[in-house]
């Protein structure tokens, strides 16, 4: 992250007036939907116009994806989910992606759906799940996950082109911005362009709008034009149909993050490990219908996810960058998973987890920045005073505190249990020695069975670099010790101070842990306790506690603190086919990244294991199922396990800039040539490198041979 780096905060709500039960948007002056008709216009418009419902019939497809420009109120979600609610098996799951710069309050969207009574239920589902405008992608799921939303919070030309970036796959279009005398932003070329890209041949689109720009744009891209009766008083809509690709998609960045080889859908996955990573992995490819054998010799949640209670955490961010990004969109994915949980009963209320709310202490000096962070966030957090506090937590809080509502506690392995009880999901209790690629898919010798799997997921921690060969992961254990006390007190919320605390169970309190660095003892240690007993003490002023136990684990963390997700890299084919980026680290390489095939691997959560694990097992998923991907693209690459290669290879790169321009700025002045006739010898940037290095070394004394500052 930089200073330079955008500011994080909340989008703006949508700005609506009300006309009866019709909404007026502010902002474009322009109607949400038809004044007592907008269900109906809604058909006519995208279902009808799109011919959805007859092509649900013919579909051979196991995915139907729809994508709209413009969420608006919903509506358009809603009576699609209506009418394939309504159409007949067997019929394809139903992918909706949809892009909104201005989302509507809840109170606003609730308002404008409910004027359809036919819509009540869908109209709940959409509202217990729809999030708050944090910027980015939400993954909402529905009727057993047979129905996705994709919710991408942002502006339409970076939304679109993240989609075109990622090629995402459309069977239909839903142009329902603003018209483009109001909102032409929507309309732009550059949103076209993307839109092309996405569109593959028998790829229909359909808009309320026939504007000659529209109709133009469109026949531009390599669609046929069809004009088709409009909906109510206007007289015509526009039908398109993608017949031929006629403007090429220019690649601005080189898609080092992206498998040059195609790979096959599986029916059958091999998890090697069964911690938190395993888990959430095996368990969002059984959700899909995918036959899932985990492999782990000590069973569920041993080592690192073994440990009574963990926090669900998150961080505001000040600024954009990949960390606080993925970091909050995260903790909402995660916080909605359990909540679904717990409501289903999967999870026990109290015993396995407790959504029960998270009290963080924070800097009083950075209260202003954080209270502008998360304005119009209450969802995720707040910042409550001390009396406020004390309430919340059922203790003595003499500061004021930020609150996250949605938080809480939950039992990892008891969590790891639950996921892994999935019907499709088979646990195999053996030492895993070999992977062996074949034919068929991926052969795994095991210490008593050989399985076939046409893929697998490495998800071992700091063992995933020693089982899959030829990749580099510069991952590193970290020991930390959790302490078991006597349950102090009726605490109603976790709490995350130096250290962390959660609501007793059976009549204890876990809390920790320690961050030992460069640290390989696996044994307890008591001034590891004592170390969890005075930070709590710190916060909370308890003076004397017992140790009723404690446990020893190792997080697996990475440099940058963000998880490993994705396909494995062939790291020596991939040094061979990106080795121009050590000479020139901004050159474009057009061609994709060598892949291991069938290969995949999650693995560095670090200590927010219960945070990452769920989006991050939904993108693996994801992308092992060829599905569209529920974050944009700079988190991929965020997310990469090839990026380690890819900065190594910029960093050569970057340090031969560096070397160069030392070279020429601390020759002996009989080398040197006139300023005048060496551009590169006045420039700016040589010389603000040579007067940090000149002035660097004048305080340590060694200025001698440096030359001086001309």
């Amino acid at each position: 992250m930089s200073h330079s780096s955008p500011l994080w905060q909340a989008l703006p709500r949508a700005k609506i007036d009300w006309n009866g039960d019709t909404p007026i948007s502010k902002d474009f002056d322009d109607i949400y939907f038809n004044p007592g008709q907008g269900l109906a216009e809604s058909r006519h418009v995208y279902l009808l116009g799109n011919d959805i419902l007859a092509r649900w019939r013919q579909s051979t497809r196991e995915r139907f994806v729809i994508a709209e420009l413009g969420f608006g109120s919903g509506l358009n979600f809603c009576a699609t989910v209506q009418a394939w609610l309504a159409a007949p098996e067997p019929k394809p799951k139903l992918h909706f992606v949809s892009v909104e710069g201005f989302p509507m309050s809840t109170a606003d969207l609730e308002r404008a759906l409910s004027h359809w009574p036919e819509l009540s239920d869908i109209k709940r589902g959409l509202l217990a799940q729809y999030p708050d405008p944090i910027p980015g992608t939400h993954r909402l799921r529905f009727y057993d996950d047979d129905i996705t939303l994709d919710l991408w919070w942002g502006d339409v030309i970076w939304a679109t082109a993240q989609w075109a970036e990622q090629d995402l796959q459309v069977n239909a279009w839903y142009l329902d911005g603003f018209a483009p005398s109001k909102n032409s932003s929507m309309w732009s070329d550059q949103v076209l362009d993307n839109i092309a890209h996405c569109s593959p041949s028998g790829c229909t689109a359909s808009t309320f709008s026939v504007a000659g720009k529209v109709k133009t744009s469109l026949l531009e891209r390599g669609f046929s034009i069809h004009k088709k009766p409009g909906f109510g008083r206007k007289r015509e809509q526009l039908f398109a149909v993608k017949q031929s690709d006629t403007k090429p998609f220019s690649i601005n960045s080189t898609p080092w993050h992206k498998s040059a080889a195609k790979s096959t859908i599986p029916k059958h996955v091999a998890v090697i490990g069964a911690g938190l990573a395993g888990s959430f992995a095996a368990y969002a490819l059984a959700k899909r219908g995918i036959k899932v054998s985990v492999i782990d010799p000590n069973g569920v949640a041993t080592q690192a996810s073994g440990n009574a209670q963990g926090i669900i955490y998150c961080r505001i961010p000040k600024r954009h960058a990949p960390l606080g990004d993925f970091g909050v969109l995260a903790f909402r994915y995660a916080t909605q998973l359990y909540q679904d949980l717990l409501t289903q009963n999967v999870l026990r209320e109290g015993t396995d987890a407790s959504l029960c709310g998270m009290l963080h202490t924070f800097q009083m000096g950075t209260a202003s920045e954080l209270e502008l962070n998360i304005n119009q966030l209450p969802n995720l957090a707040q910042i409550v005073s001390d009396d406020e506090a004390n309430e919340l937590s059922g203790l003595s809080i003499s500061a004021p505190m930020l609150y996250y509502p949605r938080s809480g506690w939950i039992s990892p392995k008891a969590l790891c249990k639950a996921l892994l009880s999935h019907p499709h999901i088979t646990l195999v209790t053996d030492t895993f020695e070999r992977l062996t690629p074949s034919d068929s898919g991926q052969e795994l010798r095991c210490s008593s069975q050989t399985l076939l799997a046409d893929c697998v997921v490495v998800t071992a921690g700091t063992a995933t670099k020693n089982l899959i060969p030829n990749t580099l992961l510069p991952t590193k254990a970290i020991r930390g010790q959790t302490t078991q006390i006597p349950a102090i007190s009726a605490i109603q919320a976790a709490l995350c101070h130096e250290g962390y605390i959660a609501p007793a169970v059976d009549g204890q309190h876990c809390i920790g842990a320690t961050f030992d660095l460069d640290d390989c003892d696996t044994s307890p240690r008591p001034s590891s306790d004592q170390e969890n007993l005075a930070k709590l003490d710190t916060f909370l002023s308890i003076k004397e506690s017992r140790v009723l136990g404690h446990r020893v684990s190792f997080r697996c963390t990475t440099p940058d603190y963000l998880p490993i997700v994705g396909q494995a890299p062939d790291n020596k084919a991939l040094q061979e086919r990106y080795q121009a980026l050590q000479f020139d680290g901004k050159r474009i390489i057009s061609q994709a990244c060598p892949m291991q095939t069938g290969v995949f691997m999650l693995t560095g959560l670090g200590s927010r294991g219960l945070t990452y694990g769920p989006l991050a097992g939904e993108f693996l998923a994801s992308l092992i199922n060829q599905e569209p991907l529920p974050v944009a693209g700079e988190l991929i690459k965020a997310l990469s396990p090839a990026r380690f290669a890819i900065r190594q290879l910029k960093r050569r790169s970057s340090a031969k800039s560096r070397s160069d321009w030392y070279e020429a700025a601390t020759a002996p002045p009989s080398l040197r040539r006139p300023r005048s006739a060496s551009p590169a010898r006045s420039s700016k940037p040589v010389c603000r490198c040579f007067r940090s290095a000149w002035s660097s070394a004048r305080r340590r004394g060694r200025t001698r041979g440096m030359g001086t500052w001309n």
